[in-house]
């Protein structure tokens, strides 16, 4: 994530430079040199900044502080030393400022093999390493060009990025289209604990939805969707973004911000306090107030038990309530993730579990290449109103935004007009095949599975959390996909479909054991997939959904949706670095479990073909028994199981966790199953 863009020579006012429009990007200052071009300082919103003295003696520079906290900041100077300047040690040491963290990003004009292995060393060169050398700062130049030469493709690096009391990483040069300079990124860590410089992201806004004028919001949306709409370009993105942003603009008129829910022992000086913490830039004077509103805390909550100490009695209920209150358990907090014994900061964190996600979900070497189903000769169905009050009245109002920050009770309680709009980017998208190119970039929020360490990499479940229109859009096609392919599943199938559950499995394998006859055995083999929603193909996912007869259309939407997959881990208020999906299907979203259930109902298919077994599936999980009398019967029938199961996976690049693989403990007779992979399980079964 970009928190800091300086662009050099620009060669524009002030005014110019503060009308630039980058996204999330707010302009805090503007260098106009004599000799070089202008520096336009702009900073991602959320990050507290300090634009230093603009100097226009040798070196040229601007100065900018980036504060995160109060004990964590970095200062970024940038410089220019103009060619036919001389390069001394005065004049480099006023790059140097506060004795904090600092990164040097200087146009030198100089050459050296540690920075520029294109050019012969100079003694401007010389003297820039001397003076780095006496003052601890390290070159994290990787020797790649930073400049072309105009009209020739002769290169050069006359830039140099240094860098004291933190680390520079993943340093990249790309060619600007614009210019004859490169575009310089670097990932900046600072601190001992090496936590990347990462903004907070900004709390999402809490509304009052019980205060919100709902009429004039439907007036709103109507109005602001119907005119970007005209004003937008052609195109499923630019579609989108109108609706989108005629939504946002239209709650932030009409729905009010609410405060939420106060926090205990809360009081009116406390919030006072809070604020001038928030907003005091000096440090001696940030930490005498939080220790004041550390105090005031403290007061406030041994007057409030005086106060509640003096009302209790010994008959009274808000005596046992409050006695049921301290007695009873505490939640205890999750412990970090620990790798070889040392505990892990957010942002490694945050990369751990994305390099986690990756491995999982890489498509399998001996797959197949998938194919994507050609449109030409189909027809095509567009996505009716009818459809889409279905699909908005299906969306949870509790679920949380996307990126796009559009809530879906804000979705539901769209006028006519804007819903006619909204139905032309969904329409668009699936007549191309294409879905948008923000769908196909996502965020995944890991959630610790019940009953796990939260120690462990492998206790989490990573839940995909995509925008609100993607949301709408992947249940208009699951409902037309689900209505084509539910007559055709095969019935032993539970969860993910309409109408059915676990309670269905149960009572199915419940109900065959309890219907044996006198003197038959049940043996029961209860297996589990390893990252049945990380590994299942996506080829095998096409394939399969054209044998039911899904519309081409949808499954070439589906196909996009799936292909090129990237996407953030975010933790707490940090995210990783992107990461691309090859063979998985999105766990949390909407359409998900459809792409993962269809293959595998091609495995109940095989079971079905056996007499002597019977079998059921919930979710990924699968159950597998069979009743007979002759004891040594049992194990051989029960094998046809595993030998089915390892012929049908094959096909969708799947494997068994066999250590996961169980059955109940009902029994003292012990047989092995034999998988293909050369392991062996030992199981019971019912006497």
């Amino acid at each position: 994530m970009v928190l800091f863009c300086l662009l050099q020579e620009t060669h524009l006012a002030s005014a110019e430079c503060a009308a630039l429009k980058i996204g999330g990007y707010q302009h805090v200052g503007q260098a106009r040199t004599p000799h070089g071009g202008g520096v336009s300082i702009s900073v991602r919103g959320g990050v507290g900044v300090e634009v230093g003295v603009l100097e226009k003696k040798v070196p040229e520079r601007a100065t900018v502080t980036l504060r995160f906290s109060a004990n964590v900041s970095v200062t970024m100077p940038s410089a220019h030393f103009p060619r036919k300047a001389d390069v001394f040690r005065e004049s480099l040491s006023a790059l140097l400022g506060a004795s904090r963290p600092l990164v040097v990003g200087a146009d030198v004009n100089s050459h050296h093999v540690l920075w520029d292995p294109l050019r012969p060393s100079d003694d401007k060169g010389e003297c820039i390493v001397d003076w780095c050398v006496q003052n601890d700062l390290s070159i994290a130049n990787t020797g790649s060009a930073t400049r072309r030469q105009p009209g020739t493709a002769a290169l050069s690096s006359p830039d140099i990025t240094l860098c004291r009391d933190c680390e520079i990483s993943n340093l990249k040069y790309t060619l600007s289209p614009d210019s004859d300079r490169y575009w310089i990124t670097f990932d900046a860590f600072v601190g001992t604990s090496l936590n990347v410089i990462a903004p907070s992201k900004p709390a999402r806004a809490l509304y009052a939805w019980n205060k919100a004028r709902w009429n004039d919001f439907r007036k709103l949306s109507d109005e602001f969707i119907f005119r970007r709409m005209k004003r937008s370009a052609k195109g499923e993105d630019a579609l989108s973004e109108a609706v989108a942003r005629g939504i946002r603009m239209a709650a932030k008129r009409t729905i009010p911000k609410g405060k939420g829910v106060a926090p205990p022992l809360w009081t009116p000086e406390l919030t006072k306090l809070d604020k001038m913490v928030q907003e005091c830039k000096n440090e001696r004077k940030r930490d005498a107030s939080i220790r004041w509103r550390r105090k005031v805390l403290a007061d406030t909550a041994l007057g409030r038990w005086k106060d509640d100490a003096s009302l209790l009695t010994a008959d009274g209920t808000k005596t046992w309530s409050l006695a049921k209150a301290i007695c009873a358990p505490r939640p205890l907090t999750s412990p970090v993730l620990v790798v070889d014994g040392h505990p892990l900061t957010k942002r490694q964190r945050a990369q751990a579990l994305a390099n986690v996600c990756k491995a999982r979900s890489t498509k399998a070497l001996h797959a197949p290449e998938m194919k994507i189903p050609s449109t030409r000769h189909s027809t095509f169905r567009a996505i009716t109103e009818a459809q889409l009050d279905v699909a908005l009245r299906e969306l949870s109002s509790g679920a949380a935004p996307g990126d796009d920050e559009v809530h879906c009770k804000e979705l539901k309680q769209l006028g006519r007009v804007a819903k006619k709009c909204v139905l032309r980017p969904l329409n668009c998208s699936l007549r191309t095949g294409q879905a948008q190119a923000k769908r196909a970039y996502s965020i995944i929020v890991p959630l610790l599975k019940p009953n796990k360490l939260a120690s462990s990499m492998a206790s989490f479940r990573p839940v995909t959390l995509t925008s609100t229109l993607c949301r709408l859009m992947e249940r208009t096609v699951a409902r037309r996909v689900r209505d084509c392919i539910e007559d055709k599943l095969q019935p032993q199938r539970a969860v993910f479909r309409l109408a059915r559950s676990t309670l269905d499995t149960l009572m199915q394998v419940t109900s065959a054991v309890r219907r044996r006859k006198d003197g038959e055995k049940t043996a029961a083999v209860f297996i589990d997939y390893a990252h049945a929603f990380d590994s299942v193909d996506h080829g095998c996912i096409v394939r399969q959904l054209l044998s039911f007869g899904v519309e081409r259309h949808l499954l070439a939407w589906i196909v996009g949706l799936l292909k090129g997959r990237a996407a953030h881990v975010r933790v707490n208020d940090t995210l990783s670095e992107d990461i691309s999906f090859t063979g998985d299907v999105p766990q949390g979203s909407v359409l998900g479990p459809l792409p993962f259930i269809v293959p595998v109902d091609s495995l109940s298919k095989w079971l079905n073909c056996s007499p002597v077994l019977q079998h059921g599936f919930i979710a990924d999980d699968l159950t597998i028994f069979c009743i007979g009398h002759d004891l040594s019967e049992i194990p051989q029938n029960i094998q046809q199981g595993p030998n089915c199961i390892t012929n049908c996976l094959a096909e969708c690049c799947m494997e068994v966790s066999v250590e996961k693989t169980e059955c109940a403990d009902l029994s003292s007779f012990v047989f092995e199953l034999v998988w293909s992979n050369n392991l062996t399980s030992s199981f019971l079964y019912n006497d």
